[in-house]
């Protein structure tokens, strides 16, 4: 039997002093955790370890491996790459915008998984949850707009080939990680688990394109590397509230990490925002109606969300540059911010 106790005792030294676990320790200690075979102490204890010192390269890639073991893959639904998104946090003060760059991606042709948490089917301020009280998910506007989302991985696979979106439930194909990302509510802190959420994809490594969107730049370059070494194909920014969409204000530096290198494929506007886009205001409803209004031609697409959307056309394989993704986008969408 492993000692936790041994393996706990490097990794909760401080920033300064803590120990990083090799790849294999990693590994056997994730699957552990997923297996719910650490103690609720013990696997509390390693929560905030790692929020305090931080994954390393070897440990994130252990992890990874972990739950790669626990899953069946979905088969890639066509010649173009899928492009997925990993939606937990939602939005407290802005428009909740993945659904619309998620459905501008779909209208050109590209298949889109979506994967978060499970939700109740109406938002209430008297959610037990106070993460989840006034925050808008994806999966609720996707509700709204008459998505059904997926049980398992196998109904995952038929919604996206008849919707071409699909929305998964960590709990509909890792319940185990479920079960681990819960303690974000009990404890209030975050951990490795958020970082996990977003370099998994269910495909296999070079199958799909992932949409990876950070809060915290020193982000930017371990998620790079992760990918560099994984071969898993990704557009690494910075996020909108967490979310992996473009700031429809202003376009932030978008990197790509395929073909064995890191780029930065389109850099952040630096011009002064002249004209602030209307938006509109954060509820399910309001969300829901402007994603509809996008996709009608009443409103304009936010050109950064656009943008975003011509990189990962390239990226996916639906178009063999950006001049013809964006000439793609013209022709599908009447109207595109300035």
């Amino acid at each position: 039997m492993t000692n936790w106790k041994s393996y706990l005792s490097r990794v909760a030294r401080g920033r300064d002093h803590a120990e990083d676990l090799s790849r294999e320790e990693a590994e056997a200690l994730f699957i552990a955790w997923l297996d719910g075979a650490l103690p609720e102490h013990v696997a509390g204890a390693f929560w905030v370890a790692y929020r305090i010192k931080g994954e390393s390269l070897e440990e994130l890639q252990g992890f990874h491996d972990a739950l790669r073991s626990h899953f069946d893959l979905l088969s890639k639904p066509g010649r173009v790459l899928p492009v997925v998104f990993a939606s937990y946090n939602g939005t407290k003060r802005r428009a909740n915008l993945l659904p619309v760059l998620a459905l501008a991606l779909t209208r050109c042709g590209v298949p889109v998984v979506i994967h978060g948490p499970d939700l109740p089917t109406v938002s209430t301020a008297s959610s037990p949850d106070p993460i989840a009280e006034n925050t808008v998910y994806t999966a609720q506007i996707l509700q709204r707009l008459g998505l059904a989302s997926a049980s398992s991985l196998a109904e995952a696979d038929t919604l996206l080939r008849l919707q071409g979106l699909v929305y998964l439930p960590l709990s509909a194909w890792l319940p185990g990680l479920q079960r681990i990302f819960a303690l974000r509510g009990s404890l209030g802190i975050r951990s490795s688990v958020h970082t996990l959420v977003k370099i998994l994809h269910p495909f296999a490594p070079r199958e799909a394109v992932v949409c990876a969107a950070v809060t915290h730049p020193r982000y930017l370059q371990r998620l790079q590397e992760f990918f560099l070494q994984t071969e898993i194909l990704a557009l690494c920014f910075r996020a909108t509230e967490g979310e992996p969409f473009a700031n429809p204000q202003r376009c932030p530096d978008l990197f790509t990490c395929q073909h064995g290198s890191a780029r930065l494929l389109l850099a952040k506007d630096e011009m002064p925002v002249s004209r602030l886009v209307d938006l509109p205001e954060n509820t399910v409803s309001a969300t829901s109606a402007f994603t509809l209004g996008v996709l009608k031609g009443q409103y304009p697409l936010p050109r950064p969300l656009a943008e975003q959307a011509a990189v990962l056309l390239l990226m996916s394989g639906r178009c063999g540059d950006l001049t013809s993704a964006r000439r793609l986008l013209r022709r599908t969408f009447s109207r595109i911010a300035a």
